[in-house]
């Protein structure tokens, strides 16, 4: 049955108490929850005022790029405005030093200034421009990178720490907050794909190597040196299509920004809610709640998706808990990312019909979105 509002302390505790205690093994899928969303370190050339209002600015506009996925913020209302007004979105700040080693050996160093921004404001900021946003629940994207040295000497770039291109990648993956995997190159890796595999972008034989990492998308990219600069070639490889772009760079590193660029931009249009500030009121059906912990992690999950905006568990009976959820997406939206994300499954009606949606507003037992916990 249903309870009213002033008892559902009672139900939340019933829940708690009436649920056998013992461990249950951690929801898989090929995605992660990308922490730090709303932080960012900008290189300063000093600690001046100026010089920090010039970085906020530039942070801001790189957290918004991997919020809504747009590089060109200036066709966007009053984004440019908005970014004038950085400081005052900002939560704390701090610099720190940084000793780096040239590739001759010589060291070196650099200010960085680290910034958070409040998480409310500038996701209200996004909403207010109807600009589409990308939740911290994101898809891996698994990287094979082909490189070819100054000398003409080429390799498949492994999970090596030491090697200045891994890190590059990495980094410019962080800014981007686009979660990526590179493979080990152990002997499994070395015996299945080759190193014409990855130049040519042969996918077939890729994505059988890839089976292991169970990563959504595959990114397959080269990148070499030309003149006095570098070029890199890339291709996403999702479930449904196959997707490229170049990149280019008087510095290496520039190249392979361009290539995590090209897969943050692909991945925010596939994935990051389309902007609308209409919240509609769904029921949430899940089943397959049978402990404590099952509870809990459902719970945070729920928190986790940024197009809920609120939820509140309503009824629990039987293994199946139902919340009263506030959208701030249309249900088609939760539908693909529940789809995509895999931790919560589409439940089928007894008679194989797809679930009844309750309208907004209205409750009803009989029509609600129903899934089940994963097991």
């Amino acid at each position: 049955m249903y309870l009213k509002r002033h008892n559902r302390n009672t139900l939340l505790q019933a829940l708690i108490l009436g649920m056998l205690l013992f461990s249950l093994p951690a929801l898989t899928g090929a995605t992660v929850r990308v922490q730090g969303l709303y932080e960012i370190e900008i290189v300063v050339k000093n600690q001046s005022p100026a010089e920090r209002k010039r970085a906020l600015r530039k942070g801001l506009a790189d957290i918004f790029t991997r919020l809504t996925g747009s590089q060109a913020l200036e066709r966007f209302g009053q984004m440019l405005s908005v970014l004038d007004r950085a400081p005052r979105y900002v939560e704390q700040y701090r610099y720190r030093k940084e000793q780096l080693t040239d590739e001759i050996g010589q060291e070196t160093e650099r200010w960085l200034l680290w910034v958070r921004f409040n998480r409310k404001t500038i996701e209200k900021i996004i909403r207010d421009q109807e600009l589409p946003l990308w939740g911290s629940t994101r898809p891996e994207t698994l990287v094979w990178l082909a490189v070819e040295q100054a000398d003409g000497a080429r390799y498949i770039l492994g999970n090596d720490e030491t090697n200045p291109l891994f890190r590059a990648l990495l980094q410019n993956a962080r800014r981007r907050a686009v979660p990526v995997l590179v493979p080990l190159m152990d002997l499994d890796d070395q015996r299945k794909v080759k190193m014409g595999d990855v130049w040519g972008g042969f996918s077939g034989q890729i994505k059988t190597a890839s089976a292991r990492y169970a990563t959504e998308n595959i990114l397959i990219g080269r990148i070499y040196p030309v003149g006095q600069g570098w070029e890199s070639r890339w291709t996403l490889v999702t479930r449904e299509s196959e997707r490229s772009w170049a990149g280019a760079g008087r510095q290496v590193d520039q190249a392979i920004a361009q290539g995590l660029d090209g897969l943050g931009d692909l991945m925010a249009a596939r994935y990051a809610l389309k902007g609308q500030q209409n919240i509609s009121r769904y029921q949430l059906s899940i089943s397959n709640v049978k402990t404590v912990q099952d509870y809990v992690g459902t719970s945070q999950y729920l928190s986790s998706i940024s197009m809920i905006s609120s939820f509140q568990p309503v009824s629990f009976s039987q293994g199946q808990v139902v919340y009263e959820i506030d959208l701030r997406s249309n249900l088609a939206g939760l539908k693909q990312l529940l789809a995509i994300e895999q931790k919560l499954l589409p439940e089928v009606a007894a008679n194989n019909e797809a679930p009844v949606i309750t309208p907004p507003g209205q409750v009803n037992l009989t029509q609600e979105i129903r899934y089940r916990l994963k097991p």
